[in-house]
């Protein structure tokens, strides 16, 4: 085969990849068809599991969300996976960031609403949306808070997740999350780089 046509069948394969064409046909073995894409489980949300192989999740998320599932290089430069569906009335996204080819970060976005009234709003839409977890994994841990530049994190463990809602007053943002497994900081981060 001549350098050129070898080239041009790997750009192919690539760019399929990368468009979302060609995905390897088998999922994890642990995650049914079927599977509720937001369910609350003990190591993560839908179907993806923290230690799970970073090319079978992107499976999973395309067999739970074809129409928005996607898998590539995310925040921090760390492979990423991840799809949007709703909760309940809710718009959500379930995301899962990998190193080292495997799962370390799964965490459960609110989209909307984004904006509240105050804090003590931003507070309870935290609260409401970490139902299924209390349900699951029972009563909330100690909370607290991190004071930022532009910013207050409120972060509550709830089982082995950390329920979090950032607030920014200046916009009136919130920002509500329920996370299991590392977490990204300006340390980690810089020396991931």
């Amino acid at each position: 085969m001549s350098l050129q046509l070898t080239l041009a069948l790997m750009g192919g394969l690539a760019a399929g990849f990368a468009a979302g064409t060609l995905w390897p046909v088998k999922g994890p073995p642990s995650i049914p068809r079927g599977t509720d894409p937001v369910a609350v489980a003990t190591h993560g949300i839908g179907p993806f599991r923290l230690g799970d192989d970073y090319p079978a999740a992107a499976v999973a998320a395309r067999r739970v969300a074809p129409e928005s599932a996607f898998a590539g290089v995310g925040c921090n430069g760390l492979d990423e996976v991840r799809y949007s569906t709703r909760r309940e009335d809710s718009p959500v996204t379930v995301m899962a960031m990998a190193e080292g080819g495997h799962l370390v970060e799964v965490s459960l976005m609110l989209d909307a609403p984004t904006r509240a009234a105050d804090e003590a709003a931003c507070l309870a839409l935290r609260d409401d949306f970490a139902r299924p977890f209390v349900a699951r994994f029972g009563p909330a841990g100690a909370a607290w808070t991190v004071t930022k530049p532009v910013s207050t994190e409120h972060l509550q463990p709830i089982g082995p997740a950390v329920l979090e809602a950032r607030w920014f007053p200046m916009g009136r943002s919130c920002y509500v999350s329920a996370r299991y497994g590392a977490t990204r900081s300006a340390a980690t981060v810089a020396a991931r780089q």
